[in-house]
């Protein structure tokens, strides 16, 4: 048969990569969550309408309308960004030396509640996770539940396309200051005179938000004119995340709040202002958040009046702890683990979800609730108008009635939600686990009217009907908490058949990476086209059955989200790989190589447990020392003189001292807590008093030291002005470390630790620009020198290496930067050895990548992700110059191995074909980790755990896909 057809490697590696997109294309397709929104208005209903919703057609009297109080002309919101609730009471002691920075700072709130229990409310405020300001804010307005991905949002604006409160409060006059996120949000309920935004994500620093916002704060109250003051304060939260909460900087920031709240409240405060003050998120113990730790989800919620807010009388707090206990039962709140975990006793204030505010707010300010809400009314800010604590039954059946109407419109939203969708779902049979509570409580309403003196003991205090208002009090409540948590359960409903589909391609073009190993790049036209064109008809014909049964699959999820182009694009895909398993075998394939494939896939099944994800930076350590004494019994085998066996053993046991003393440094996860401890960045300080500040101050001698010595070695190999790249954008980098920690060590108690604005912009701005300039310069510069001159691969790889070192250390923190520019030398390492431990080597520069991940201070969860290095060179946000300074950052450690892959392919330019290994290496476990997922889709952990690794491994497959091809073209 004659071969026509010879692919090059590159053509193999970037059809490898586009096969492997498509399946996780697919794949996320049915993994990642959605749910409908729709830009429909909430209307005010009226609290007996269609009453009793069972009996339409059966004659009841109507209950009477119990008028509301009215709505308050002016309301002030604060909301202070992260403040965890353990930040707004008052503890006896503050149990620890770290806690002092925290307890006890702002006592304004708790103190109101004691002395004006009937006029201050105050509330552990709980999110939705995941914890991130913009889905919080957007749940505080809307009512709604956070997904992944909303379907109706338009991804080109970040523009909430949903009723929300705001709009309803449109003919009010409203004034807003701090955090610009509201007004990306909700761009329509601003007027540009009255708002008075900051860019959040570039006024990083403690105070410059919060003071912009005290600069116009007083002076928009003292006016005449505002209805709707909103105030977003930014300061505790960003304390949290530069110095974590146990900081004197803490203790300032939130008695600031506190002299801030006192001020609102004793000049501001009358029977016709309501003040709210909220958190958005927690904080987690160190500083951040975005995760679902009980530390970051539990915030603060304050309401205080000048005219009553609530009942105090014993009966009244009984039904309301009555009420907020069967809530917190039916959600699931873990009070007990609040308590351990925040150090307060958590019972003594009622847990409410976020969305709860919704709702309430519109009761409080007489608008009506937004159409997407989801929220209860929380019942202790329910009163009627002249409420009389003696009138029990005239106020109980006012908080029926006013849920009631709160129920009226969750189920007008499930209605319509059905009604768009045509989700089964949403059916009313789906549905009816539900609704039964909310048909129970119009039964209970409509008994009573029938009874004949029920109207007339309104006025008085009468037990069995004042019970069996309770109870539809507790089955509308039941309604609406039973609705919260279905929703939440569909919303996290996935498509199984795009799962499938997309694992199914995921192993298709996993499996021709393992074929074309060792194959021929040689095809016959013939052979290729007949079996592609086969595996393509027989794939279409399969998928075509789809639309023979679709309505049971469409009832189980599946296949929900393919469209045909998905199914043909699919088919192509098989057809594809198909294609790639007619080629010749080429040689027989190294032991090596199955070994470190089937040791490999070993590995990557741990994907599949929660407890080796969590503790997967110690996992690779152990896999990195079992490898390196592999490659000293590799090196032994073809030692002969004693000189040889201690140069054979010299090498690997470097390694393993260098791997030793880098594990000390990294970042714990949240869940290794106690069992984790690291030497992190915040540690370093200048501070001779004790024996961390001469290691810092050694630290930054050797790192100098190293600096001047990597750039002799540079100027031998490569020249003066390839030196000059390098050396400039080290200082540099060595400068902006010096200064962090020199930062550091000088924080004190009282006033925010200055910095001259043109200093800000050399260390933050101009310096990091100087970086990115020199390394494409030099990066140039050697590529053409390379292609022009025909310098040798290997010095040219060396120099290319170390050249990237300072701009990917310039977006890491202090030891992480220096990890980095320390990383050729321990490349170094593994780039001595002989050809027949070639493999071992390469398999352990893939796992140093994973070593020096977690080294440098990352995590494969969102809340470790490195935000701030979207800022290093850059005034003011760019998007896409951000989000490639972020994925920089997180995968600085596997891009120094990748440099590892060119030095050592340089050096052994007969390898080449090892370069599948590279590809096999993230492919592997990227499969193995989407049917991970696809098995514990379910599992209590997959948002937490699994998800972010699978994403992160996402990340790692693409890149290492590319990185792939880049080097397949330097080294051929």
């Amino acid at each position: 048969m004659q071969f026509g057809f010879r692919p090059s490697k590159g053509l193999t590696f970037t059809v490898l990569t586009i096969l492997q997109i498509f399946g996780l294309y697919i794949f996320l397709k049915g993994f990642l969550l959605t749910h409908q929104t729709f830009d429909l208005q909430g209307q005010r209903f009226e609290p007996w309408q269609d009453f009793p919703l069972t009996q339409q057609h059966t004659p009841v009297k109507k209950p009477t309308t119990i008028p509301s109080q009215k709505g308050f002309k002016r309301t002030v919101i604060v909301l202070i960004d992260a403040l965890r609730f353990d930040f707004a009471i008052h503890a006896p002691t503050a149990t620890t030396k770290a806690e002092e920075y925290y307890r006890n700072q702002f006592p304004i709130m708790q103190k109101l509640t004691q002395e004006q229990p009937a006029s201050s409310l105050l509330y552990q405020f709980r999110a939705d996770p995941p914890t991130t300001t913009m889905q919080r804010i957007k749940g505080l307005m809307t009512g709604s539940l956070p997904t992944f991905i909303d379907a109706g949002s338009n991804f080109a604006s970040s523009a909430v396309n949903e009723d929300h409160l705001l709009r309803h409060l449109a003919n009010k006059t409203m004034y807003f200051l701090g955090d610009d996120t509201w007004v990306n949000l909700f761009p329509e309920s601003f007027v540009k005179e009255r708002t008075f935004d900051s860019d959040s994500f570039k006024m990083l620093d403690l105070d410059s938000v919060d003071n912009a916002i005290l600069a116009r704060l007083w002076e928009v109250l003292d006016k005449d004119d505002w209805q709707v003051t909103i105030a977003h304060f930014l300061g505790v939260d960003h304390c949290g995340h530069t110095y974590g909460p146990s900081d004197p900087n803490m203790k300032r920031k939130l008695n600031q709040m506190n002299d801030i709240v006192e001020r609102l409240v004793s000049d501001y405060v009358d029977e016709d202002t309501l003040l709210v003050v909220m958190g958005d998120h927690g904080m987690s113990v160190e500083g951040d958040h975005g995760g679902e730790s009980v530390e970051e989800l539990i915030s603060t919620l304050f309401m205080h009046s000048g005219r009553p807010l609530t009942f105090t009388d014993d009966y009244y707090q009984a039904l309301y702890y009555r009420i907020h206990e069967t809530r917190a039962l039916r959600l699931g709140y873990d009070i007990a683990s609040i308590s351990q975990r925040l150090g307060y006793d958590a019972t003594s204030y009622p847990v409410v979800a976020q969305i709860h505010i919704v709702p309430s707010l519109a009761y409080l300010l007489n608008v009506p609730i937004p159409f997407g809400n989801l929220g209860a009314l929380l019942p202790d800010t329910l009163m009627p108008k002249y409420p009389d604590i003696h009138s029990r039954m005239r106020n109980v059946l006012h908080m029926v009635q006013e849920f009631r109407t709160n129920a009226l419109q969750v189920k007008h939203y499930l209605d319509q939600y059905a009604q768009q969708t045509h989700q089964l779902d949403f059916s009313p049979e789906k549905l009816q686990f539900i609704t039964h509570h909310l048909y129970a409580a119009e039964d209970i309403m409509a008994q009573l009217m029938q009874t004949p003196d029920f109207s007339d003991s309104i006025q008085k205090d009468h037990s069995t009907y004042l019970e069996q208002l309770e109870e539809a009090i507790l089955e509308y409540d039941a309604f609406l908490i039973s609705t919260i948590k279905y929703c939440k359960a569909i919303w996290a409903q996935f498509d199984t058949g795009c799962m499938f589909v997309g694992i199914v391609l995921l192993g298709f073009s996993t499996l021709a990476s393992l074929w074309l190993m060792h194959r021929e790049p040689r095809a016959s036209y013939s052979r290729m086209s007949l079996v592609g064109a086969s595996v393509f008809v027989a794939c279409l014909a399969a998928s075509c059955l789809r639309y023979q049964f679709p309505e049971a699959l469409v009832a189980r999820g599946w296949f929900e989200k393919m469209e045909q182009v998905d199914w043909v694009g699919a088919c192509m895909a098989v057809a594809v790989c198909c294609m790639a398993f007619t080629l010749r075998p080429q040689g027989a394939a190294s032991s090596d190589w199955y070994v470190i494939i089937i040791a490999h896939i070993v590995q990557a099944c741990t994907l599949g447990s929660n407890s080796f994800v969590i503790w997967e930076d110690r996992v690779t350590r152990h896999v990195l020392a079992t490898l390196t004494l592999a490659w000293i019994v590799r090196n032994l085998q073809v030692a002969i003189t004693k000189t040889d066996r201690a140069l054979a053993l010299l090498y690997p046991i470097l390694f393993l001292i260098v791997l030793r003393l880098t594990s000390a440094i990294g970042q714990c996860r949240e869940e290794q807590f106690p069992y984790c401890s690291y030497f992190h960045s915040g540690m370093l300080e200048f501070n001779l008093e004790n024996y961390t500040g001469y290691g810092t101050i050694a630290f930054v001698i050797v790192l100098y030291g190293m600096v001047i010595f990597s750039t002799t070695t540079l100027n031998q190999i490569a020249g003066l002005t390839i030196g000059a790249c390098y050396l400039i954008p080290s200082i540099m980098v060595l400068f902006r470390i010096f200064y962090e920690i020199g930062a550091k060590s000088l924080k004190i108690e009282q006033g925010q630790r200055e910095m001259p604005l043109m200093v800000h912009h050399v260390l933050d701005v101009y310096m990091p620009r100087v970086v990115y300039a020199l390394t494409f310069i030099g990066n140039n510069m050697i590529l053409a020198d390379w292609y022009f001159n025909s310098r040798p691969r290997r010095i040219m790889s060396w120099a290319l290496f170390f050249l990237w070192t300072p701009l990917l250390a310039v977006v890491q923190r202090p030891l992480g930067a220096a990890l980095i520019l320390a990383s050729p030398w321990i490349i170094k390492l593994l780039a001595t050895g002989k050809s027949n431990s070639l493999l071992i080597r390469l398999t352990m520069l893939h796992f140093l990548g994973h070593h020096l991940f977690f080294a440098t201070g990352h995590q494969t969860t969102f809340t470790s992700l490195p935000w701030k290095a979207a800022f290093v060179g850059f005034e003011d946000m760019n998007y896409y110059g951000g989000m490639i300074l972020v994925t920089l950052a997180t995968v600085a450690g596997y891009i120094i191995t990748w440099f590892g892959w060119l030095v050592l392919l340089s050096e052994n330019p007969h390898q080449r074909q090892t370069l599948h290994l590279l590809i096999l290496l993230q492919s592997i476990p990227t499969f193995l980790s989407a049917i991970f997922i696809f098995v514990l889709k379910r599992h209590l952990m997959t948002w937490k755990i699994f998800a972010p690794r699978f994403l992160f491994q996402l990340l790692l497959q693409v890149s290492s896909h590319v990185a792939a091809i880049i080097l397949e073209k330097i080294v051929e």
